[in-house]
């Protein structure tokens, strides 16, 4: 009678750490980071990407997971791009995409509020052109983007970024799709 107890003590033990062994790299699996879309991505490429939006001082910009640099965000028809506006698909989406990154608090009272968003976690696969800032051979970036020559003179700017060039991509959105958002309470 011993014997069978044990024999179905270990039954159920091996059953178990077969469950822990499937859950183990079941999890293993969801936790590895993915590759960074921007590590194959060609400078003028027209790409898809699913990111967190981020707001910069001055910058719109977009966290992708798997990557460690932000996209400055633009619009195609915006004065510096070179695409026009007739290529920006002008939907429900893009419109709740702006309203989530641009609605703003006001202030009330002695409530001073600058710049109070009222949208948070604002998520959104964006398509676009991607463009890519190189640093020429025989130059050096400083923090604000500027290039330097080998005597430390300024040559010019590398990046995309207002004041500075700090971030080395720049999206330029022809279409908005499955934007999502949480409404941040009053502050």
């Amino acid at each position: 009678m011993a014997e069978l107890k044990t024999k179905a003590v270990r039954s159920k033990l091996m059953w178990m750490l077969s469950l822990l062994l499937i859950g183990s790299v079941a999890a293993f699996g969801q936790n590895q980071s993915k590759a960074c879309t921007l590590d194959t991505a060609k400078d003028g490429q027209t790409i898809t990407i699913t990111g967190k939006v981020v707001q910069q001082p001055h910058d719109l910009a977009l966290q992708i997971e798997g990557c460690n640099d932000l996209v400055v965000l633009t619009y195609a028809g915006d004065q510096d791009t070179d695409v026009s506006v007739r290529e920006l698909r002008q939907d429900e989406n893009l419109n709740a995409f702006h309203k989530y990154t641009r609605s703003v608090y006001e202030s009330k009272g002695n409530n001073i509020c600058m710049n109070c968003m009222k949208y948070g976690d604002v998520r959104a696969t964006l398509t676009g052109l991607v463009q890519i800032a190189t640093i020429p051979p025989g130059t050096t970036k400083d923090q604000l983007g500027f290039l330097h020559d080998r005597s430390g003179k300024v040559v010019g700017t590398s990046g995309w970024g207002h004041p500075n060039r700090w971030f080395k991509y720049r999206l330029v959105i022809l279409s908005v799709a499955d934007v999502k958002a949480r409404k941040l309470p009053p502050p």
